[in-house]
């Protein structure tokens, strides 16, 4: 028997970009919008809004807590909604949810209301679409590029910081927190909603394979090649079911195997992944809120004022998030080639030492560029993380794993920035909550090198053989 191939370039038109790529696009932009206006732009706020309202920062700081801790208990929830009714969906209600939020919290003039906004719209909408939408469609539609396709998106975070996270930070400033709020929120609806329609869920769907490999097509007697044709969908278009044959034939002769979520579950690879994401999401968490705050303390050890100091801090998260950009995709193309693992524990490395620049509290401009420079490759283990993820388990139940990731991960992390918030109301420094910060950096460094790969169950060891 004669078996022809037709390249996906022929079958889609000469020229024409691998879809996967359009979507890792979308998510670049759609992360920007998440990462400028609140998880970077968020930190601008703390300052103004306590003062507005009358409260410490950690009290502010608790707000963030309970976000988190909304968040987590709903992950396993949005999970199993992304994979069961596709990203796009997950994503028009992150985006409407958010922005609606980042608008009704202008309208903040007492605590209660502003829990109340943060929480129910503003950290909700955040924490169930956006990149937990995207990455579970990014690692559908790419295997062997999959840190890099990852990274790439990541860049979004960068991106946000870059270029709109100082946009923030400037409206603050000069028009107040409100009207800042109300321009983000407008913003949010107006772009990540028309992009979500963007985002397919499986390559499968558009007659095309992961990476954008060739399709094999039946010979002249109709019968393709067993295993390898790309089958009818047998599910709903709006979810991630996938087509039968994809999870024998069509993976046949890859190291991939796809886990069921009960099977992942139950293997020791699962959770001490959990546990090193958590880890790094611990300081991550508090870091990520407090950035300016933390960074204006450390300016003002060299003799600046408060506004003076904030303004300074200004540039430094948009270098952070050059920092980013750069690093991320590099990672990204190295973790495709080289250990996903022990990257990611040289970017905790890289974290613990960037906590300990800024503990002298000396405010010089040196330390806080190296500073900016050491943190931003230790974000670059984020992406690594989801990519890890896939490679070990899979794609069928990815969205509902990551899900259940987030519950421990949000509890873990969920503190952070009250503890450190309660340590600077009380002393006036931040130099005691960057000492556990490092450690923490250090344990998820050390944790990441105990990761064993996982073995497949019984059930994929007997369907490999079959084949």
């Amino acid at each position: 028997m004669v078996i022809k191939t037709q390249s996906i370039k022929e079958k889609r038109g000469l020229g024409k970009v691998f879809y996967g790529w359009w979507i890792v696009g979308a998510s670049v932009v759609i992360d920007a919008l998440k990462h400028g206006t609140f998880n970077r732009g968020i930190s601008f706020y703390v300052l103004p809004v306590s003062k507005e309202l009358g409260v410490g920062v950690a009290a502010i700081s608790f707000a963030d807590m309970l976000g988190r801790l909304a968040g987590g208990l709903l992950g396993p929830l949005a999970g199993f909604c992304t994979d069961r009714f596709g990203p796009r969906a997950m994503l028009i209600f992150g985006g409407v949810t958010s922005g609606l939020g980042f608008v009704l919290l202008a309208f903040s003039h007492n605590y209660l209301y502003f829990i109340l906004v943060f929480v129910g719209l503003l950290s909700l909408g955040f924490r169930t679409g956006y990149n937990n939408a995207t990455v579970p469609a990014l690692n559908q539609w790419f295997r062997r590029r999959r840190a890099l396709a990852m990274s790439v998106a990541s860049t979004g975070n960068g991106l946000g910081g870059l270029a709109l996270a100082p946009i923030v930070g400037i409206l603050v400033l000069t028009l107040g927190w409100q009207n800042a709020a109300i321009v983000s929120g407008i913003a949010i609806i107006a772009v990540v909603v028309p992009l979500s329609c963007l985002v397919r869920g499986t390559p499968e769907r558009m007659g095309l394979l992961p990476d954008g490999e060739d399709a094999p097509v039946p010979d002249s007697s109709g019968v393709s090649p067993p295993g390898e044709e790309i089958s009818q969908v047998v599910s709903s278009e709006a979810g991630f079911e996938e087509p039968a044959s994809i999870t024998t034939g069509a993976r046949q002769g890859t190291s991939e195997m796809d886990f069921t979520t009960r099977e992942a579950m139950v293997s020791i690879s699962y959770w001490l992944l959990v546990l090193s994401v958590g880890l790094r999401n611990t300081v991550h968490s508090g870091m990520s809120f407090l950035l300016v705050p933390v960074m204006v303390w450390f300016l003002e050890g060299g003799g600046r004022s408060e506004d003076a100091s904030q303004a300074i801090a200004v540039p430094l998260v948009a270098g952070l998030s050059l920092g980013t950009i750069v690093f991320n995709p590099l990672v990204g193309w190295a973790g495709d080639s080289w250990s996903k693992l022990k990257l990611s524990s040289m970017a905790m490395v890289s974290g613990a030492v960037a906590m300990v620049v800024l503990m002298d509290h000396s405010g010089h401009l040196w330390q806080a560029g190296l500073f900016v420079v050491l943190l931003a490759f230790s974000e670059s283990a984020n992406p690594l993380a989801w990519a890890i993820m896939g490679d070990f388990f899979g794609r069928r139940s990815f969205a509902t794993l990551r899900g259940w990731q987030h519950l421990p991960d949000q509890l873990m992390s969920m503190s952070t920035p009250v503890w450190m918030g309660l340590i600077v109301d009380q002393t006036g420094s931040y130099f005691w909550a960057l000492i556990p910060l490092a450690a923490i950096y250090g344990l998820s460094a050390f944790s990441y090198l105990l990761i064993p790969r996982p073995r497949p169950p019984a059930r994929l060891r007997m369907q490999r053989q079959a084949f």
